[in-house]
């Protein structure tokens, strides 16, 4: 029963972030959030304290598909431990 809970609560969840990306996510919104995350790449120290956001900063900079492609990546990983705890639901 566990595993089911954990299932439906990572892959229903991903699935509509997934979705939410692919749909809603324009390239007005991108240019939204590169105005309102300028701060953060004009502040050099801020980059030593959070490497991993200050890396995608800079890729979100240069192209709006890259940027995309790399949250619709990161939205498939709760859809594969949802997808993998249902599985050992439905498995065993």
């Amino acid at each position: 029963m566990d595993a089911l809970i954990v299932g439906l609560m990572f892959f229903i969840p991903g699935i509509l972030f997934f979705f939410w990306v692919l749909f809603k996510y324009t390239e007005e919104e991108h240019r939204k959030e590169i105005k309102k995350w300028r701060w953060f790449r004009e502040d050099k120290s801020l980059w030593v304290w959070d490497p991993e956001f200050a890396l995608f900063q800079k890729i979100a900079n240069k192209s709006y598909y890259i940027a995309k492609v790399i949250i619709m990546l990161s939205a498939l990983i709760p859809v594969i431990i949802g997808a993998f705890a249902l599985w050992v639901f439905f498995s065993g």
